[in-house]
């Protein structure tokens, strides 16, 4: 058995030059062969291998049954990790003798895949085959030459031709008059909606060039209507059809609240960009969003832009204005109310803003004058996700995302005792500043032709533009009121303005004013001047308003607040 142990040795030893696997073992099972791409696949060194039983290194291979039975065995497959490999085992003899065993196997992974795809092909070829003959649109394919290679049943009947394989192999020209069907291969260019006379019948086609490894081998000529007819009709159709989609898209928007994306943020400046962006990453997380800026800033705009880039966009947008909502009222209005809560309570009662949001936004407007009272119960419905109706004690579930906002300082409010700091926390998990017209004033040339532009189409003019001097106003003055005052001023040229540019002229008399007036003293420094353009136009506004702090801050475009603030801080007196 030595001899033969060494007579297998020599004969096997240059398989380990190959990169087959190749095992082999003698007539005991134990292995003598155990090449180097063996060892690489199945991580096992020969030096560990050589002479142990075959079962013990490789359960499983099928050798000893092929050393016992002295059957091969051909083509099986097995899999190594993700690798599939193909192999032949079969007996080694010597003489009438079997000695041994040899398995040899080949990965063919890659081989197996493209049969697979090979397959898959094939059942596309297939389909295809059936999508062009069982289709209601007509096909035919040329060649280079123009002769026709394929042509469907739909097609044929077009000709008034019996059968298509009497037109398959004949050139086109000698079955459709129309010279311009095997154009296309020449120039290849594609050709859409063309309407060409096939049969006495003005049909629109589309014909596109077939191409192979950037080869053009022929074309397809595809019928889309059999007649214009179809195509007038069809156009009407989808008229009337986007009509009723913008009409019943404005109803779902009047419905749900929301109005606004964040694309109706006007500016291309550093900080809106940068706004917006936070805005979009914002708008997909749940997290309560505190909105900081000053009056006339957006803050309602952006509110919108978090819902509508939410997941909740299709959901209800519920907008609360703390200030405006009486003290006595808020809590029926925010929280709801059952039937006999309080006189004059409704039949049947009444849900609230937060349950009207379910599954929305609810959005908190001038959050900072919410009464002292209300604020704990507002804490509570963050905290527990739940509300109680008036008069009621019994716990409803709500899933709400608040967007509060506010002009004023909470941390000053804080300080005065008038809000709750624990309802600050819960408020200002994520806080976005929108920052004043005045910080981002190459905004304003964007903002001024958005603003002509929404104008023209109120107004049914075709105002153009600005003249340079009212440009250079706008970008110097320190807009108080920010884009709610351009806003105004704009509006308000628009009922003076009697050709195609806004001119000094048109704007109100403290614009006027400021425009016309002598030049300051660039010395000064931006700031001063800013300081200085700001005074003199609420002083300019009160004098016009004849003291009526309410009238001016409304054309200022600020609350009367702020327009209080700016007066103690210039000094300016009635």
């Amino acid at each position: 058995m030595k001899k033969l142990d060494g007579f297998l040795i020599d004969e096997l030893s240059a398989l380990h030059s190959i990169h087959n696997i190749v095992i082999g073992i003698d007539y005991q099972g134990r292995i003598i062969i155990f090449n180097s791409a063996t060892e690489k696949v199945f991580g096992i060194k020969a030096d560990k291998a050589m002479g142990r039983f075959i079962n013990d290194v490789i359960p499983g291979t099928g050798l000893m049954k092929v050393l016992k039975t002295g059957k091969s065995h051909i083509g099986r497959k097995f899999m190594v990790g993700s690798y599939l490999y193909v192999v032949n085992r079969t007996p080694i003899m010597k003489g009438t003798n079997i000695v041994g065993a040899i398995g040899v196997a080949q990965e063919i992974t890659e081989l197996q895949h493209l049969a697979e795809e090979l397959e898959v092909v094939k059942e596309l070829k297939g389909t295809l085959q059936t999508i062009f003959d069982s289709g209601n649109d007509g096909y035919m394919a040329v060649n280079n030459e123009g002769t026709i290679i394929m042509i469907n049943s739909e097609f044929a009947e077009l000709l008034d031709i019996p059968s298509t394989i009497t037109a398959v192999g004949r050139h086109v020209t000698e079955i459709v008059k129309e010279p311009r069907l095997h154009v296309v291969p020449r120039t290849g260019k594609p050709h859409h909606g063309e309407i060409i006379r096939i049969n006495g019948r003005e049909t629109v086609v589309m014909r596109y060039p077939i191409r192979k490894d950037g080869i053009i081998m022929g074309s397809v000529c595809k019928v889309i209507f059999k007649d214009v007819g179809q195509l007038v009709a069809l156009a009407e159709k989808i008229n009337f059809l986007n009509k009723e989609l913008d009409y019943y898209k404005s109803e779902l928007e009047r419905v749900q609240g929301a109005r606004y994306t964040v694309d109706n943020l006007i500016g291309s400046s550093p900080v809106m960009i940068k706004l917006k962006e936070t805005i979009r990453r914002v708008a997909q997380s749940p997290s309560t969003v505190l909105i900081r800026g000053e009056s006339g800033t957006g803050k309602e705009l952006l509110a919108h832009a978090l819902h509508t880039g939410s997941p909740r966009r299709f959901k209800q947008f519920v907008k609360v204005n703390c200030a405006a909502v009486p003290e006595n009222l808020l809590e029926s209005e925010l929280f709801g109310y059952r039937e006999g809560a309080f006189t004059g309570a409704r039949k049947g009662g009444q849900t609230g803003k937060f349950e009207q949001a379910d599954k929305g936004t609810i959005f908190l407007d001038e959050i900072g004058d919410m009464p002292f009272a209300m604020q704990s119960k507002l804490l509570r419905v963050l905290q527990e996700k739940e509300i109680e109706r008036l008069g009621e004690n019994r716990p409803r579930q709500v899933d709400v995302r608040v967007v509060a906002a506010s002009n004023r300082p909470l941390e000053d409010l804080i300080a005065e005792g008038r809000f709750r700091q624990d309802l600050y926390y819960r408020l200002n998990v994520v806080s976005i500043h929108i920052p004043p017209l005045k910080e981002r004033m190459e905004d304003t040339v964007e903002l001024t032709m958005h603003f002509i532009n929404k104008f023209n189409i109120e107004f049914g003019l075709n105002v153009r533009d600005v003249e340079k001097d009212v440009r250079d106003l706008f970008y110097y003055y320190s807009w108080p009121g920010n884009v709610r005052e351009l806003e105004n001023i704009i509006e308000r040229a628009f009922n003076m303005v009697d050709g195609e540019v806004i001119c000094l002229s048109h704007l109100p008399q403290y614009m006027q004013k400021l425009g016309k007036g002598p030049r300051r003293n660039i010395d000064k420094g931006l700031p001063a001047l800013l300081d200085q353009v700001e005074k003199e136009a609420i002083i300019e506004t009160l004098k016009s308003t004849g003291g009526n702090k309410m009238q001016a801050a409304r054309s200022l475009g600020i609350s009367r607040a702020w327009l209080y603030k700016k007066m103690k801080q210039y000094g300016i007196g009635v």
